[in-house]
């Protein structure tokens, strides 16, 4: 680790040589030349660390890793997920039934989703004027086997 702090300082030190000398030889003939010759020095310097066989990175296996505690998060992100979902698809089969002259005041939709990400939608609850219309275009939206309830009764 010590050999790759030195290597990057290196790097560092001939990279702001680099800037300083060319600032310097910016507008005379020496200015192609010495770039040239900054350029091959600042290539050397990369290079060099990986030629003498001085870096020995050494990758952490993914064992060493506590995955434990993203649990919670991905829960919690699975949760947040599940309710933009089924606010989605209630607004576009609110907006479905509106478009066709029902009022509709209320419409919620459960929604899981699985481990693979399937999407499935349990049941659709709806307060509408005319409940059954309501129904129809729901199930024709979703599928007829969709469970449709009225939770006015």
């Amino acid at each position: 680790m010590e050999h790759l702090k030195n290597s990057a300082a290196a790097i560092c030190a001939v990279s702001a040589g680099v800037c300083l000398i060319g600032g310097l030889t910016s507008g005379t003939r020496l200015r192609k030349q010495m770039k040239v010759l900054l350029d091959l020095i600042f290539a050397a310097v990369i290079i060099s660390p990986f030629i003498s066989g001085g870096l020995d990175l050494e990758l952490p296996s993914p064992d060493e890793y506590d995955i434990s505690g993203f649990g919670e998060a991905s829960a919690i992100y699975n949760d947040a997920l599940r309710k933009q979902i089924s606010y989605n698809i209630s607004e576009v089969l609110l907006g479905q039934i509106n478009s066709s002259g029902i009022a509709c005041y209320k419409i919620e939709t459960d929604v899981n989703i699985s481990d693979d990400g399937s999407i499935s939608i349990n049941r659709v609850i709806l307060i509408a004027d005319d409940f059954e219309k309501a129904a129809e275009i729901v199930r024709s939206s979703l599928g007829q086997d969709t469970e449709v309830v009225n939770e006015n009764g």
